[in-house]
């Protein structure tokens, strides 16, 4: 018979049930929920997942609400750092869960027309202006009114919503999504200020002695340049300029052979913007390879299939003019040379070429459109873009929620914002096996030839799709233990287990601070039959389908709900 002569480890988690503050317990979760810890403005991605999954929709989408502050729109141009952190796409189990369309799906399936959220707390008295009412902007507007105190924002365009509006192009966000999560965004009580526009750090200056706190959300919106030709050249268009005309003021005058400069999320934009305008020929040229570029997963595929062409290794060097118009530009092709112990992007020698254009779209990039001083003003504070520099979506709703705590706290002296673990004991995940096995679910999209510029291109999950890639994911906030004092070594976990070293022998387990176990393994061949250690369920490898559970005898495993709870105490 085989006998360990070890008892029961400590594991990295509690066992108590209730709240945690054991320092392990958050570290656990961390580490073994990737995919939330990836979400910049960390969005509960498990509980939204089950609740769709139980297809529970308007739960999934108020957690999304609460988090992230834009369910719907994120549900369509997230650029999805969960999704590269998911444990479903670390083996042979396939992709990667579709984390940011079944976001969408919560927005499409809830019932409700508009929410409302709670405040955090009472008036405050606090008076707060915001400079802009983009997606930072609109963040910090949010969460500051909730607590408690009187915000306005001043906005420079005729509507709010910044590049959601400006930028991004009705076949990628429809129009009505934007205007209902603003909506749900004004209704918290803020005001908003539209054609007012602030050009100068002084006048901001000026405007920090009549409020309690100025948020600068202004975005970066000035555009990098390349050289003075190409500014001087009325053929020459920055991306964001492009965008904003087609988008706001639908000026959709395009060019017949287009040149798009740039590899990120703008030159996509501008490019695929350009064919529906009627371009004949749309070609981008980005100055580095593939694995450089910054778009959102599929979005090149998208342009190929839309008849676009993209040219890597390529730069601009110079515009070409006859009789005053654009009839050509000239690149140089590029390749990287490695220099003490680094990369370097680098011209080749004799590799000029030219190509016809009659239009070109500069999209590299764009910095602040006001400086700030040195001298810091201790109720002036900045979110976003305006920040940071140019980034996305959703790690610009981070920054803002990060630096209202900042605000409110300057403003009242209290730490309003708690985070706490909760673990719960429960009988079943209720997961099949078989769920492992589900390929992804691909997005429908509208074919070529019904492709416009005012139709959206991806249709969104069906219900039954969207319960169906919940399904897929591994649950990864559930914690399974064996408790080696009731295991009587029988091995039926060992032969049921699905995935290589889910379930191992060992002989020595160490704990460490950052809620993390490492372990010495046995092998069978110098065990011969004798179990000289332990069983041990490695977290990093369990996908959570319970079948070790369901087979054994003695009821040695247990599971354990481990939940990550934002709070705010007054």
């Amino acid at each position: 018979m085989k006998k360990s002569f070890f008892g029961r480890y400590s594991p990295a988690l509690t066992l108590n049930l209730g709240k945690s503050l054991n320092v392990k317990d958050a570290k656990w979760y961390e580490k073994s929920v990737p995919c939330r810890s990836a979400c910049p403005a960390d969005t509960d991605i498990p509980g939204y997942l089950e609740a769709i999954y139980n297809q529970d929709y308007e739960k999934a989408y108020k957690i999304n609400l609460e988090d992230n502050v834009f369910p719907g729109i994120l549900g369509r141009v997230c650029s999805r750092p969960c999704e590269d952190a998911c444990r479903h796409s670390d083996d042979v189990n396939g992709e990667s869960v579709s984390i940011c369309f079944s976001k969408r799906s919560s927005e499409t399936f809830q019932e409700s027309k508009n929410f409302k959220l709670k405040n955090y707390c009472k008036k405050t008295n606090k008076k707060i202006l915001i400079i802009g009412a983009g997606v930072a902007g609109l963040t910090a507007a949010r969460e500051l009114a909730r607590c408690g105190h009187d915000v306005e924002i001043f906005e420079k365009h005729s509507s709010a919503g910044g590049m959601l509006n400006q930028g991004i192009p009705i076949f990628r966000l429809p129009r009505e999504i934007i205007n209902k999560e603003i909506d749900q965004v004004i209704k918290q009580g803020i005001k908003i200020h539209y054609k007012k526009d602030i050009r100068s750090y002084e006048e901001v200056e000026e405007l920090s002695k009549q409020y309690h706190a100025v948020v600068l959300a202004l975005g970066t919106l000035k555009p990098n340049k390349i050289n003075k030709d190409f500014s001087k050249s009325k053929d020459v268009e920055d991306g964001l300029d492009f965008l904003l005309r087609v988008n706001e003021r639908q000026d959709k005058h395009i060019g017949r052979n287009v040149v798009v400069i740039g590899g990120g999320y703008t030159s996509m934009d501008c490019a695929r913007t350009a064919l529906r305008l009627g371009a004949k020929s749309v070609r981008t040229y980005y100055r580095r390879t593939t694995d450089d570029l910054v778009i959102l997963p599929g979005e090149l595929d998208e342009l190929i299939n839309e008849h676009g062409k993209m040219i890597f290794n390529a730069q601009p060097l110079n515009i070409i003019k006859k009789n005053n118009k654009l009839t050509e530009l000239e690149l140089i092709k590029t390749k990287l040379v490695k220099q003490n112990r680094a990369y370097k992007l680098r011209d080749i020698k004799g590799s000029k070429f030219r190509v016809k254009t009659d239009h070109i779209i500069l999209a590299i990039g764009q910095k602040q459109r006001i400086s700030s001083k040195k001298r810091k003003i201790k109720n002036i504070f900045s979110v976003g873009d305006f920040a940071t520099g140019a980034t996305t979506l959703i790690n610009a709703i981070a920054h803002s929620k990060d630096v209202v705590k900042q605000i409110d706290k300057f403003l009242m002296n209290r730490d309003l914002f708690n985070t706490d673990i909760k673990v719960s004991d429960i009988k079943s995940t209720g997961r099949d096996l078989k769920l492992n096995y589900i390929p992804i679910n691909e997005m429908p999209t509208l074919t070529i030839n019904q492709r416009t510029f005012e139709r959206e291109v991806e249709k969104g999950y069906q219900k039954s799709i969207s319960h169906n890639e919940a399904s897929r994911c591994y649950l990864c906030h559930y914690k399974f233990e064996i408790n080696n004092d009731l295991c009587v070594l029988c091995d039926e976990c060992l032969l049921a287990k699905p995935i290589k070293d889910c379930i191992v022998e060992v002989s020595d387990i160490r704990e460490h601070k950052d809620g993390d176990v490492s372990y010495k393994r046995i092998r069978p061949k110098e065990s011969i039959g004798v179990y000289h250690g332990k069983l041990l369920i490695d977290h990093k490898k369990c996908v959570r389908c319970g079948e070790c559970e369901r087979v054994c005898p003695t009821n040695a495993i247990s599971i354990q709900k481990v939940e990550k709870q934002n709070y705010v105490k007054v």
